[in-house]
């Protein structure tokens, strides 16, 4: 497993560990600290690095709220709260033609998204349902955090939402892939539909 996936669950592992010995302050400053720990490890460029510090801003900001209040709670509703945030931001993209989920696949497969148009209609889809993925699990982690305990939250939260998570990312994943090889393949008989007959014969020799 990729080392970077297991360090992002160091932050809520320490503040779930902390919640049972101490203060709930010493515990909303330790997970953000370990927070801060991974986030500078994690380090990225372009526009991976503007939503991870968009994220971690909401979570700054929660720790903050939750310091002062003494609500771990508080300090949980960081990811809901992102969720919602989000939102607005894919259907901005979409709205100004350069949809989210298109650029930060460009950005991540380079080899593989390049070959489909930033404009294309698949990323635009994408993005859309990307808002309407993260307006469900906010509301469904909105929901979970009122009624469970903070330990009860923290186990259920991921149960529910890992899975939902990944079967999208999958999806979202295979649809490029196979946009990328769609697009590939045109590009490949434009080509040859262009090449003099007599080029085409000796590329096929």
């Amino acid at each position: 497993m990729n080392l970077k996936i297991l360090a992002s669950g160091i932050p809520i592992a320490v503040f779930f560990a902390l919640t049972r010995v101490a203060p709930p302050w010493v515990a909303i400053v330790g997970g953000f600290a370990a927070s801060t720990l991974v986030f500078f490890l994690n380090r990225r460029d372009g526009l991976i690095r503007q939503l991870t510090l968009f994220a971690f801003a909401c979570v700054g900001a929660s720790a903050l709220i939750g310091v002062i209040f003494g609500s771990e709670k508080a300090y949980l509703a960081s990811g809901p709260v992102s969720d919602f945030l989000f939102v607005p931001w894919y259907l901005g993209s979409v709205f100004l033609g350069r949809p989210l989920i298109g650029a930060i696949s460009h950005e991540i497969l380079p080899n593989v998204a390049t070959r489909v148009p930033l404009q294309a209609p698949l990323f635009a889809w994408l993005s859309v349902a990307w808002a309407a993925f993260d307006i469900l699990h906010g509301s469904v982690r909105v929901y979970l955090l009122s009624n469970l305990s903070v330990g009860e939250y923290i186990v259920w939260s991921r149960l529910v939402g890992w899975p939902m998570t990944g079967a999208l990312l999958a999806l979202t994943a295979f649809l490029i892939w196979r946009a990328s090889r769609h697009h590939h393949h045109a590009e490949a008989e434009s080509v040859a539909m262009t090449m003099p007959e007599g080029t085409m014969a000796e590329a096929a020799n």
